[in-house]
């Protein structure tokens, strides 16, 4: 090697440590044993472990929690041929004291030449932050439910006037009465909904799951959206298989994310459209899709539309408070699932909406026939 190269190489790696003993958050880069190859000095803040204690043990028995054990993410990166898959997740990592911190953190496999060299994790501390959204969450809540007991009574005198408690009504004031009951009614519909949403999010509403046929359960929805579907002169279409495995879900709340979705479908798309519906097996998993045939999300608005209240740029003219998205994502959380979006790709226009929830295992039936006896 040239003293050129040499002076090169020396400064690279003294800017390496650089970078490492100044970076602002923990780092961890392990090999493909999940040994600990650095540990850099915030990683030692937050765990509560020196560098020399750690480095060259098991990543995963040393710190439980750290997402440094990227075996399963690392060959699917092999199998689907790609070395840029990253994983961005909140969860928790255990000090060296015992007790557990929250942590938010990007970890990636490190993939050359098709072979699994090993994985890089950096992460950093939110207690205050999950503090912060508790504050928020409770606050929230109080206010949501102190609105219902003004709201209640103000609804049970405007009924008592229209029925004529008060003294005969012309039909000016019935019809101004009906309207301000109607709205009354959608207010108390929207403060249930979001008080649903908060106490999902923080655990407060237990599931009662009980084992379930997709195709049955999605069925059942269709019965009562249809109605709405030839309003506007729509058509839903369902794929769903009939033999799909069973899933073990709170049917009530999954058929409440149904008909959310596919409301929201109607409410986008033009007259005289379609909806598709479909369900697959995935694995451990169901799939399960909704495609309408409206203007499509925009790009800027895609990360934000499962947000309360998030209404884009374009459904001004559309009655809603942007709620329904917001519990669709709740409920498949809470059941272990995940959703997304995406647009349809030109030249076909419209939104894909996509939930998995897993499949009913040995464990869930068995949780299902106890349950079953009990009763």
């Amino acid at each position: 090697m040239s003293p050129s190269l040499r002076k090169e190489k020396i400064e690279k790696e003294e800017l390496f440590d650089l970078i490492v003993e100044n970076f602002p958050v923990g780092l961890i880069i392990v090999n493909h044993n999940e040994e600990i190859l650095e540990f850099n000095p915030a990683a030692e803040k937050i765990t509560g472990f020196k560098k020399e204690e750690v480095l060259g043990k098991n990543c995963h028995q040393m710190l439980p929690g750290i997402p440094c054990h990227l075996k399963d993410v690392g060959k699917r990166a092999l199998a689907n041929n790609e070395d840029k898959i990253f994983v961005h997740l909140e969860g928790t990592i255990t000090h060296k004291n015992g007790h557990e911190i929250p942590v938010c953190y990007t970890s990636a496999p490190l993939v050359k030449d098709s072979q699994l060299k090993g994985a890089i994790a950096i992460f950093r501390e939110i207690t205050n932050e999950k503090k912060l959204e508790q504050h928020r969450r409770v606050l929230i809540s109080m206010f949501a439910h102190d609105l219902k007991g003004p709201l209640a009574i103000a609804g049970g005198l405007l009924l008592r006037l229209r029925e004529g408690k008060a003294g005969k009504l012309n039909d000016k004031q019935i019809q101004y009465l009906d309207t301000i009951i109607k709205e009354i009614k959608k207010v108390d519909k929207y403060i249930k909904s979001f008080l649903d949403i908060v106490r999902m999010e923080a655990g407060q509403i237990s599931l009662s799951k009980e084992l379930c046929d997709i195709h049955s359960l999605i069925s059942e929805v269709l019965g009562d959206i249809k109605i709405r579907a030839r309003e506007k002169g729509m058509t839903i279409r369902m794929d769903i298989p009939e033999d799909l495995p069973l899933v073990y879900v709170d049917k009530y709340q999954l058929q409440r994310v149904m008909f959310n979705l596919l409301d929201n479908a109607i409410k986008y798309s033009p007259p005289g459209s379609e909806i598709d519906i479909s369900c697959r097996d995935m694995d451990d998993s169901i799939l399960c899709v909704v495609e309408d045939s409206g203007p499509g999300i925009k790009e800027e608005d895609l990360p934000y539309i499962f947000d309360p209240f998030y209404r884009a740029n374009y459904s001004e003219d559309v009655e809603g408070t942007g709620i329904g998205l917001a519990i669709v994502k709740t409920i498949i959380e809470a059941h272990g699932g995940k959703v997304w979006v995406k647009n349809k790709r030109p030249p076909r226009h419209g939104a894909v909406f996509s939930f998995i929830i897993p499949k009913a295992n040995k464990s869930d039936r068995q949780d299902w026939n106890i349950t079953e006896s009990r009763a």
